[in-house]
């Protein structure tokens, strides 16, 4: 009797060590898929919020490139732009290669997460 019982806690420790095997092999299926699926909604998400509940502040153009697209030949960039909200700085990509570093620009954030911030989309010309 006492095998039988060895046996068969033998057998499910094995069970369980399968099953553990496969919820691993199966999340690391499906990290770099959500990885990807997350990247990939999180814009319009953000742009929607901003959309509704965007604050708008004045940013500052500072000398921080950020390199568009992988050309070896034309090395075009855009600079980013730095604002203060509570005594805390943030950044952002200016995404457009008309700034120049000091000039001024209207920036949109979430007010909860300031994080979360883009140019104004009625941005047509330099402050």
């Amino acid at each position: 009797m006492s095998r039988r019982i060895k046996d068969y806690d033998r057998i499910k420790k094995d069970s369980r060590r399968k099953k553990a095997k496969q919820y691993f092999y199966i999340l690391l299926v499906l990290s770099p898929l959500l990885y990807v699926v997350l990247g990939i909604i999180k814009w319009p998400i953000y742009n929607s919020l901003l959309d509704n509940y965007g604050i708008k502040t004045e940013a500052t153009i500072i000398n921080e490139k950020n390199f568009m697209g992988k050309g070896i030949i034309t090395q075009m960039f855009s600079y980013s732009y730095e604002f203060s909200i509570n005594n805390k700085c943030y950044r952002g990509d200016s995404k457009d290669r008309k700034y120049k570093i000091g000039n001024k620009l209207e920036v949109e954030y979430l007010e909860f997460f300031p994080q979360v911030n883009r140019t104004s989309k009625k941005q047509t010309h330099c402050l």
